[in-house]
């Protein structure tokens, strides 16, 4: 529990320096970049990389950048366009990666070479990781007599006894 206290207060810490410009942190002698940042807090670059990456932490750093951009001279509550635009633009990415991704897939899968090559060297990796991990069983080297008596040695004998009962009882 301690450590996840830790971590919000880290989170919002970090958020509080990344909404500072570069000249703001250079005045205050903050750290410049985000390795430095994690650094000096005693945790890896790769963490903050993780919480950019959560939607909870993306949220909660938008909110905070609005809190900022409203308490500044003439500051509107409504999106500007700029904003709409950004956001619009963002979402029409995701969707035409999924859609490129998704053809990528569909001519690998009819017999592309090319496509199937494409594929593999972008997401090859995480798809083998997937693949192997799905895949992956303590039970795959075993006969079914070792089967068996791994599963007997792990199931109490009244349970299998019960089971058994049941299974014998004439149905109605």
């Amino acid at each position: 529990m301690a450590g996840k206290v830790r971590y919000e207060l880290l989170q919002n810490e970090y958020i509080e320096w990344a909404l500072m410009n570069k000249h703001q942190r250079a005045i205050a002698g903050l750290p410049s970049s985000d390795r430095q940042w994690a650094e000096i807090k005693g945790i890896t670059d790769r963490a903050i990389r993780k919480w950019k990456q959560n939607p909870d932490f993306i949220a909660k750093m938008e909110n905070r950048r609005k809190e900022v951009m409203l308490a500044l001279p003439g500051a509107t509550a409504l999106p500007t366009q700029a904003a709409v635009a950004q956001k619009l633009s963002a979402d029409a990415d995701k969707n035409e990666h999924e859609a490129v991704k998704a053809k990528l897939i569909e001519r690998a899968m009819a017999g592309d070479r090319a496509s199937a090559e494409l594929y593999f060297k972008t997401y090859g990796k995480q798809f083998v990781d997937e693949e192997v991990a799905s895949r992956k069983s303590d039970f795959r080297d075993l006969d079914i007599e070792a089967l068996y008596e791994r599963v007997l040695a792990l199931v109490p004998v009244e349970a299998i006894q019960a089971e058994l009962e049941k299974r014998q009882a004439p149905t109605e």
